[in-house]
């Protein structure tokens, strides 16, 4: 029998003064040796090795290469896309924190040339990292211009699914940016996601008012009447799938969620408060509608217990295991 191809897992380690490579580690620290994956890391061999020892994290060893040719089964490899072997936790340090960019830019790079199969990207400082040469928001916002498409943030977790019409923008912008072409194409966006990366079959949506009570019938506002009303019947005239708006002070009570397969919020509190009160600590941002497969943990950078040894990798376990099982179902489709 020939074995099947090891799946190429890389990793983009994020901010190095953060928690990014002490979750990293931790997480790589448990995985199977039958997982039937080869790990490949983008930073600083040196880097790596360093915070390892400091952070006193037994791994398996960890090889440095230059070609995905040398890679190897049984260690954690390390490509090394800069050499600065430069950090000093829950330091505020732009220049360290633009190596976090440049490993997940070269993670992207190689992702997007079948180089590896799934991308888990660890947190970055989004004003720390922001330069001129990445004026981007987060990941999100560098993704939907690199692949010049529209991808949805979608927060997972076993309990529930969350997805964001619009994402890190102002409050003052989010009505400037949603219209009825929008929202359609996010659901449609969704349920083909639900679909392919989820292998839900039939799945059903529900989507989350702009305004307090849905308005008010017009009271408050006439927006979702307007902006999502007329999406949710256009898309609803072939098959019944998508529900809403509902009222999102009352949404999330008494597990109503629980009847949905996932629910699109009109902007990022609004669906990020919810999902991490009932999954943090357990939640995955999955980047949806993209070629290739992104995931990474529900946290942040953690600069107040970066070093300490205290960060939970619980989140980065579930992003890698999030990112294997969307793989695996995408194979069974080709």
């Amino acid at each position: 029998m020939v074995k099947s191809k090891k799946i190429n897992v890389g990793i983009s380690i994020g901010d190095p003064n953060g928690i990014g490579i002490e979750v990293m580690l931790k997480a790589l620290s448990e995985r199977p040796t039958n997982d039937n994956c080869n790990y490949i890391i983008y930073a600083s061999y040196e880097l790596i090795v360093n915070q390892k020892k400091a952070l006193k994290i037994s791994t398996r060893p960890l090889k440095k290469i230059k070609s995905f040719n040398e890679i190897s089964n049984d260690t954690i490899n390390i490509k090394e896309v800069f050499t600065d072997p430069h950090y000093k936790f829950g330091a505020v340090d732009k220049k360290v924190s633009q190596n976090a960019i440049i490993s997940f830019k070269e993670a992207v790079n190689d992702a997007n040339n079948k180089k590896i199969d799934v991308l888990i990207t660890s947190p970055i400082n989004k004003s720390l990292s922001y330069s001129d040469s990445y004026k981007f928001k987060g990941h999100t916002d560098f993704l939907s211009y690199y692949f010049d498409l529209e991808p949805m943030m979608l927060m997972v977790s076993k309990k529930l699914k969350v997805g964001l019409l619009t994402e890190h923008i102002a409050l003052q912008d989010v009505v400037k940016n949603i219209t009825v072409k929008k929202t359609m194409e996010k659901l449609k966006l969704l349920h083909k996601a639900l679909n392919k990366d989820f292998g839900i079959s039939n799945p059903k949506i529900a989507i989350l008012s702009i305004n307090p009570h849905v308005g008010d019938s017009g009271v408050i506002g006439i927006e979702d009447e307007k902006l999502l009303t007329p999406a949710i019947n256009q898309i609803n005239k072939k098959e019944n799938i998508i529900s809403g708006p509902f009222s999102a002070d009352t949404f999330f009570c008494n597990n109503n969620y629980t009847n949905y397969d996932a629910i699109v919020a009109a902007y990022h509190d609004q669906g990020l408060i919810p999902f991490k009160t009932i999954s943090f600590g357990e939640g995955v941002n999955y980047s949806a509608g993209l070629p290739i497969i992104r995931t990474s943990p529900d946290h942040g950078t953690g600069f107040d217990i970066a070093g300490k040894g205290v960060a939970d990798y619980t989140s980065f376990t579930k992003a890698i295991d999030l990112g294997l099982e969307v793989f695996e179902l995408r194979n069974k489709l080709d």
